[in-house]
C-alpha cells in the first residue's frame, strides 16, 4: 500500500499544480478505487492506511503538499472501508503572510494532518467537499 500511495501523492502533487482542485480530487478517486470499498476480508486497518498516506507524503521525491496527502489519504481510507472527511483551514502568520492547511477529521478528530494543536491554529473553512466532487 505505501507504494501505491507514494506513486499517488507524488501524481497528486503535480496534479495541483496543473488542475482545478475538482478535477485532481476526482482523478484521485477513480485511480483509487475509493467509490468501490474492498471486501471486510481484504480491507487495512485505518491506523496502517494513514501511517501509508502519512509516509508517502513524507518521503515523496516530488514533494507535497498537506493537500496531496489528504486527498490521498482520504481516497485509499474510503477504498479500505474507512470514512472521513476533509478539512481545509486558513490563518495569517505573525508576519501577516496567509497560509492555508488540511488534514483528514473522522467525529472531529483529526486522523491525518494533525496533530490537533497544530490543526487548531487554523480557522476552519465551511465544509466544501460537495462543491469540490
Amino acid at each position: 500500500m505505501l507504494g501505491q500511495a507514494l506513486a499517488m501523492v507524488m501524481m497528486t502533487r503535480v496534479g495541483l499544480r496543473l488542475l482545478p482542485l475538482a478535477a485532481v480530487r476526482r482523478s484521485v478517486r477513480w485511480l483509487l478505487l475509493a467509490e468501490r470499498p474492498l471486501a471486510v476480508q481484504r480491507r487495512c486497518p485505518e491506523n496502517q492506511v494513514i501511517r501509508a498516506a502519512a509516509s508517502a507524503g513524507k518521503h515523496s521525491p516530488v514533494g507535497t503538499t498537506c493537500l496531496a496527502t489528504a486527498l490521498v489519504g482520504q481516497a485509499l481510507l474510503n477504498r479500505h472501508g474507512h470514512g472521513c472527511q476533509l478539512r481545509i483551514g486558513v490563518r495569517r502568520k505573525t508576519d501577516g503572510a496567509f497560509t492555508a492547511h488540511a488534514w483528514l477529521e473522522r467525529n472531529g478528530q483529526v486522523i491525518l494532518g494533525g496533530p490537533a494543536g497544530v490543526v487548531d491554529s487554523y480557522t476552519r473553512l465551511p465544509e466544501m467537499e460537495h462543491l469540490i466532487r
